[in-house]
Formats: C-alpha cells, structure tokens, sequence
C-alpha cells in the first residue's frame, strides 16, 4: 500500500461512511423484502410521517433555526424535544452541527467553509461527511453560548445512545406494541433517516445551486420553491444568508415555510417568543440593491449620457417603493406593540390598526407590481438607451 493510499484511508470518517452508505442500501433491500411479503400498514405509514416530521423539525425549527441563528427563544419542554428528536436525526450534537453552520455561514464559498459548493455539489451535499478534514479543527470556541447550555452539553455528551435510542430502540417498542416492531424500525428508522438525511442535505448543495438571489448577488446561496418544498421551507436560502437572524426563511405570507408557520404556532401556544424578524424596510432595501447591480449590469459599455433616463426612472420608481416599505414598516411595529397591550380600548384599538396595516399591504403590494414592471422593462432592454 501506497504512502498516498494509505494517507486517503486515514482522512475516510468511516463511522459516518459506513452508516451514509448502509443505511439506503439496507433500506432498499430490507424494505423490497419486507413490502412483498408483508406489505404496506397504516400504522406503519402514521409512525413514518410523526417521524419525519419530528426529526426533521427538530432540524430546522431547532438546530438550525434556534440553536444556530438564535432566531426566537422557547421553553425547555420544547428545547427538549429538539434535543431528544433532532439526536435522531442521525446529524450530530447540537454542539457539532451549529459549529460546523456558523463557519459555513462566516466564510461562505470559501476554503474554511465546511461544505462549500465551490468544491462540487456532492461535496456541498455529503461529501465533507465522508472526511475527518473538518472535524480536526472542531473546537466549539465560535459556539459559546451554546457550550454554556448544560442541556446542550449533555446531549453532546451522550449523542450517540440518545441517537441510538431515540431513532430506532423507540420506534422498534412502539412497534412492539402494537404487533409490527420489525416494520416500524424500518419505516420510522431507515426510510425516515435516509429521507431526512438528503432533505436536509439539499440545503448545502440543491439551495446553492438552483434558483434567484433577489437579496444578495454576490453568494451562492439562491432561493428556489422546488428545494423548499424538499427541505421543509429551507429552500429560500439567498434570503436566509442576508437575513441569517429572522425566523422565516420564506419571507412571503404565502411563501412555503411549514417551520416558519411551526414556530408561529409555537408562540401562538406560548412555547416560544421573541420572534426575531427583519422589517420590510431592510429587506425592500437589499432587492433594490440587487436590481440596481443588475440594472448597471445590463447598461454597462453605453454612454453616460444615455444611461441618465434609466437611472432616474429606476430612481424615481425605488424610491417610491421604499416610501411603501416604510410606512409598513411602521404599521406593523404599531400593531405588533398594540398586540402586547390589555386594557378597554385594545380591541378597536386593534381593529383600527388592522385596518391600516391592510392598507399599507396593498400600497406596498401595487408599489412591488409597478416597481417589478419597471425593471423588468429596464432590464429587457425594451427602453431606448439613446439620449
């Protein structure tokens, strides 16, 4: 054996190798057999889906979007829960998947990112999972508050039976209960893990890859419905990375988040709060800048002279739009503050400002419309660029 082959076999994780490439296959051949021979039971399919969504909110409603960006904050019941479930998820502690997040969030698409997609989208997607490179400079110091939690702490401390436990000896006395204790560890244990595995991993590699990036151009990071659909609302990644501290990763009222629509339900109960989110202003503020580079992108090479009329309509037009932005802004900081009031007047109180805060969507909904016609235009070319 080579100096060079053998260096290679000692960078191989062969513990996260072996169960990556494993668990499909015993899936695969494991589940062929089991559904030919002993088929398909409801309550197989019921424990599959609580599982999915368990382990897989546990990432995103948790991980990521509490433990690593601190968007909201919650109770311990509900902390719990993302320890015990997101351990299941077969990712890593808390500790070691945060850390490995915020380095890829500090330097994103370059070297010291853990998964960068500048190295290829099966490194971006699972490839860096294969390696011990990463895992050398594991020292937890860019998670400090997160090492401070002792129930963090404790679940790093014993990931691997919580994982184990949680996972498949769970699933499998569940199972045992009602009669199916080999098909529910393959529904609720294999199926589950390799589907959670890959819908979280089209994170780092599908949302680096495919759709717009209408908040910051100079990343890799795009927002894309196809890969939010796969990836519980994840998918609107060019917004996540401008915005890493917001809740919601599909900022639209109607945008598929079902993990944004989960912590609001949260709070709704009175199991999270402080709901960090980015006003209308800064964020009508980043598409402008990113339609204003791609505007000079398109004009670029013309002469000045010409270019004076695009620039003052686009002027004229973001301007106007920013006008909107502001006022609801405004409108949603009065009916957010009136929501935490009590007293006599707080119903009409509310009522008037429900109003307003309408209002003020529609104004700023006719202003997008009007605004997106314009630099659609611009951009199209169909405006003369003559003086």
């Amino acid at each position: 054996m080579t100096e060079t082959t053998s260096s290679g076999l000692r960078r191989i994780n062969w513990v996260t190798t072996l169960f990556l490439l494993l668990t499909p296959l015993v899936g695969l051949i494991w589940g062929a057999i089991h559904i030919s021979t002993m088929g398909v039971g409801l309550s197989e399919l019921a424990v599959f889906a609580f599982y999915v969504c368990a382990t897989g909110f546990s990432i995103t409603t948790g991980y990521h979007r509490l433990f690593a960006h601190g968007a909201y904050e919650c109770s311990r019941i509900v902390k719990v829960f993302y320890l015990l479930f997101g351990a299941a998820a077969f990712q890593h502690s808390v500790l070691s998947w945060c850390s490995d997040h915020r380095r890829h969030h500090k330097y994103l698409d370059h070297d010291q990112d853990p998964y960068s997609i500048t190295r290829g989208f099966f490194w971006a997607h699972m490839g860096w999972l294969l390696v011990t490179d990463h895992k050398k400079a594991e020292d937890f110091s860019n998670i400090p508050d997160l090492v401070a939690d002792p129930w963090i702490r404790w679940q790093h401390q014993f990931y691997v039976p919580i994982a184990v436990l949680m996972g498949f000896v769970m699933p499998f006395g569940i199972g045992y209960a009602v009669g199916h204790p080999w098909g529910f560890v393959l529904w609720a244990g294999l199926f589950r893990v390799v589907l959670v595995h890959h819908s979280t991993f089209l994170v780092n590699s599908l949302a680096h890859t495919i759709g717009r990036r209408p908040y910051l151009r100079a990343i890799s990071a795009r927002d894309s419905i196809v890969t939010a659909f796969l990836t519980f609302g994840e998918g609107y990644h060019n917004f996540h990375h401008r915005f890493a501290t917001d809740y919601r990763n599909g900022v639209g009222r109607a945008a598929w988040d079902p993990t944004k629509w989960l912590i609001r339900g949260l709070e709704m109960m009175g199991l999270a709060w402080d709901l960090r989110c980015v006003s209308t202003e800064r964020i009508v503020a980043a598409q402008l800048g990113c339609d204003s580079e791609r505007l000079s992108e398109r004009v670029k090479g013309h002469p000045e002279q010409a270019l004076a009329h695009l620039r003052e309509r686009f002027a004229e037009m973001a301007a106007s739009v920013q006008r909107a932005a502001t006022a609801l802004s405004k409108r949603e900081r009065e009916f957010a503050e009136a929501r935490k009031q009590w007293g006599r007047d707080r119903s009409a109180q509310l009522t008037a400002l429900r109003a307003e805060l309408r209002a003020a969507r529609l104004e700023m909904r006719a202003a997008r419309v009007r605004w997106r016609a314009v630099v659609a235009e611009l951009l199209s070319g169909s405006v003369a660029l003559s003086a």
